[in-house]
């Protein structure tokens, strides 16, 4: 489960998430959250951060919008913390995810509806890109044991089975 298991940190290619992102229709965002939320707790070493709720924490509203906030603003401390030269704002994040949230249970042909998918898509692959970035970026800049960048076979898999 993903609240027991540790998941070694590991910088994932940009293209990788994206894909998985688009491949997926957006439901790689909450899934994203808590995997990297996994990494996150290791790392600041706080077990009171439960992987598992805090990625569905994205389907209650409200709550699910300042659990992303909390997310990017952890990333945000962290990278400051390093002197990373690139931060992430929160709220841009936070934007982009109540985005996501409006559109994306709404599947029609109609046109408008059409729109609002690819405005969900691209909302939801905005933020994971931007979040994975900025994790990406705060490996590097850490002290301490290189991380590498790393595709896992279930990153494939998941790629060739959508």
């Amino acid at each position: 489960m993903i609240t027991t298991r540790s998941l070694a940190p590991r910088r994932r290619p940009l293209w990788v998430v994206a894909a998985l992102t688009v491949l997926s229709l957006g439901i790689y965002l909450p899934i994203w959250l808590g995997l990297s939320w996994v990494e996150l707790r290791r790392e600041t070493k706080d077990e009171t951060m439960q992987p598992l709720g805090h990625a569905l924490s994205l389907f209650v509203p409200g709550y699910g919008y300042y659990q992303v906030y909390r997310h990017f603003a952890l990333i945000d401390r962290l990278l400051a913390k390093v002197g990373a030269p690139r931060r992430v704002d929160a709220l841009s994040a936070t934007i982009g995810v109540v985005l996501w949230s409006f559109t994306w249970l709404h599947y029609s042909s109609e046109p408008l509806f059409i729109l609002l998918d690819a405005l969900q898509l691209a909302a939801a692959t905005a933020v994971v890109a931007y979040g994975q970035r900025a994790l990406n970026d705060y490996w590097l800049a850490r002290p301490g044991d290189a991380v590498a960048e790393r595709l896992l076979e279930t990153d494939w898999f998941a790629m060739v089975t959508n």
